[in-house]
């Protein structure tokens, strides 16, 4: 399927004919379908995406939404929404495996809403905080309060929501790793955990670079608010890489502040690595 002009443009695996439906119930409803494939579904439609995915419905996202650009150019493929659904097809056909699950269960959907909504409000408290300390007005006082107490309670009900998570239940026994930036993390990057070679984790999580946070997307950031929490929290296992690390670049002639950069990305790396691991040697479905 496809969307375009408020419309849902469909082809079944059986017709070669587009059809049009005004949403994507009309087009479960009529069509009934167990697997839908699309080169990815607006946020907007994921909540109707989950309560469809109750009945059965799996929904199948293209890995790289480039693909379908690429395979339409190269064939000399106008652009439509009608051409588009006919290219994934042939796309789907061809290899299956470039295709993932955008979600398995609503569980999975509510995680990635929540933590998405604390990425930001995280960022948010920063700011707040920055603000706080030009100014020492009442009321900037109280919004940086507020905007901390309700922070905590979003991660606390994030905590309760992805405990449900077979993945993130198992990470939180066997590592010893808990929160917000986790929850994140493997809700939306668990099949690229479990699918990309090591090598190719280290580039999309940034770990290759030694930059700050300008310039990192989401997903390295918080894998570096992770290692950071742990070392902080004192982790067995990651603690002691950290004292190593830190230990090294101070010998090498860098500042403390440097140092501890350095190692942090050390332990950031690390838990990259056992992430890795885990998720590759756990049989589950893959989403994200």
């Amino acid at each position: 399927m496809d969307f375009g002009r408020n419309k849902v443009y469909a082809l079944t695996d059986d017709s070669e004919e587009v059809v049009v439906f005004n949403n994507l119930v009309e087009l479960a409803e009529r069509l009934g379908p167990t697997v839908i494939v699309s080169d990815n579904l607006p946020g907007k439609l994921q909540h109707m995406a989950a309560e469809l995915a109750k009945t059965g419905i799996m929904f199948l996202r293209l890995k790289n939404p480039k693909r379908l650009s690429e395979d339409r150019k190269n064939n000399g493929v106008k652009k439509s929404d009608e051409n588009d659904v006919a290219v994934l097809k042939i796309l789907f056909h061809r290899n299956p495996d470039d295709f993932w699950p955008l979600f398995e269960t609503p569980e999975d959907l509510i995680v990635r809403e929540l933590t998405e909504e604390w990425a930001t409000f995280t960022l948010m408290k920063k700011i707040t905080k920055q603000k706080r300390t030009a100014t020492n007005h009442p009321i900037a006082v109280e919004i940086h309060r507020t905007h901390r107490r309700l922070v905590e309670r979003l991660a606390e009900e994030i905590q309760m929501e992805a405990l449900k998570l077979p993945l993130y239940r198992l990470t939180f026994e066997q590592l010893g790793l808990k929160g917000p930036a986790l929850a994140y993390l493997l809700s939306h990057e668990s099949w690229t955990l479990k699918t990309l070679p090591r090598d190719k984790l280290i580039l999309r999580f940034q770990m290759t670079g030694r930059r700050r946070y300008k310039g990192r997307k989401t997903r390295s950031k918080l894998l570096i608010m992770l290692a950071a929490s742990a070392v902080l929290n004192k982790h067995p296992r990651y603690h002691e890489v950290y004292r190593r690390y830190f230990e090294k670049f101070e010998a090498e002639g860098n500042s403390g502040k440097k140092a501890y950069w350095k190692a942090i990305l050390r332990v950031a790396e690390r838990i990259l690595r056992d992430l890795h691991s885990l998720t590759k040697n756990t049989k589950q479905t893959p989403d994200t």
